[in-house]
């Protein structure tokens, strides 16, 4: 016995052998969680530390920097229409302007993640011109609203809603339309589900712009989009935020998606694509058009546009592409 102890246990190369493989782990696990970390900062949460703004958050992207500064000065030649809004919401202040034109027909432009209400306004004209009020919205944990975490359209679905009921309510308006971008459109989506459940019929159509299946295949386009090394570690560093997102926010990632509640729609909606969109990629684009249950849905694929920027590339074609839809479907 003395002896097998001696050459194994207190074997010096064994224990050697042990001690490196036990801080290899321990160095892959920190590693791991930094790395879930990372992406749940990036993605899923904005410190309460952090100045309230509605600037641009991709400064470095000319088109994008374009198209904000567009819808800007496009909401400043109506400064005597525009009117300030408020509502409250699991107890935090949420910001929105609404310009009213009169008309007896709201838009509700809903943006993607991490941009402020001043640049759903680049979106709003074809709607303006086609008679209908505008309502953009800082959803929360952006812009001036309160907040500190998103969760990919699922609770900012419940917002939606207020904001609707809000101009409803306010205004004598029962007719809108939501044009939803990236998460946007899924916030979209989860809205008329909620909305269709308690038998409320103010939600009449939806464009999407850039739709994805669901948010899992959507993170996981951006990981190989960045070209992100060790795919299968980020991958399962997704689920693990998921996780995290479950915790501090008690919603399920996982299991609501847009491709779910597809059996759901049964009003008019129009699903704007890109050939080029590398994030809500064709093939899903096509299954999510495929699964929709409405009769009166519409799918087009422009040939140029990056993700959430397929305006700025045909935006004569986007904005009549729009009208028509509106027209067919009043």
């Amino acid at each position: 016995m003395n002896v097998l102890l001696t050459g194994t246990i207190f074997n010096p190369w064994v224990n050697t052998c042990v001690i490196i493989i036990a801080c290899l782990t321990a160095v892959c696990i920190i590693l791991f969680l930094i790395l879930v970390f990372m992406i749940f900062i990036k993605t899923a949460y904005r410190s309460p530390f952090k100045k309230r703004t509605r600037e641009c958050t991709q400064k470095k992207d000319e088109l994008q920097m374009s198209m904000f500064s567009e819808g800007v000065a496009w909401s400043q030649n109506f400064k005597e229409k525009k009117e300030l809004l408020q509502i409250r919401s699991e107890g935090l202040n949420l910001y929105g302007e609404y310009i009213n034109f009169g008309f007896d027909k709201c838009a509700v432009i809903v943006q993607g993640r991490a941009e402020s209400l001043l640049y759903s306004y680049y979106f709003a004209d074809v709607y303006s011109k086609n008679e209908y009020n505008i309502l953009v919205i800082d959803v929360r944990s952006n812009g001036f609203s309160d907040g500190v975490f998103q969760t990919g359209g699922i609770k900012e679905s419940d917002d939606l809603i207020l904001w609707i009921k809000l101009i409803n309510e306010k205004y004598k308006i029962s007719d809108f339309t939501v044009h939803g971008i990236c998460i946007g459109a899924a916030t979209a989506i989860y809205a008329y589900k909620k909305l269709k459940k308690e038998c409320n019929g103010f939600l009449k159509r939806i464009v999407t712009d850039g739709l994805y299946k669901n948010y899992y295949e959507f993170f996981k386009a951006h990981a190989k989009v960045l070209k992100a090394p060790f795919l299968p570690v980020v991958y399962a560093g997704i689920y693990v935020t998921f996780f995290l997102i479950f915790i501090t926010t008690k919603t399920r990632p996982f299991k609501e998606s847009p491709i779910k509640y597809m059996k759901d729609i049964d009003i008019p909606i129009l699903f704007i694509c890109s050939n080029m969109d590398k994030f809500s990629i064709k093939s899903n684009s096509e299954e999510l058009f495929e699964t929709c249950e409405s009769e009166f849905k519409e799918i087009h694929f422009f040939p140029k546009g990056r993700h959430s920027h397929v305006r700025a590339s045909q935006k004569a074609e986007y904005d009549e592409l729009i009208a028509n839809f509106l027209h067919k479907h009043k």
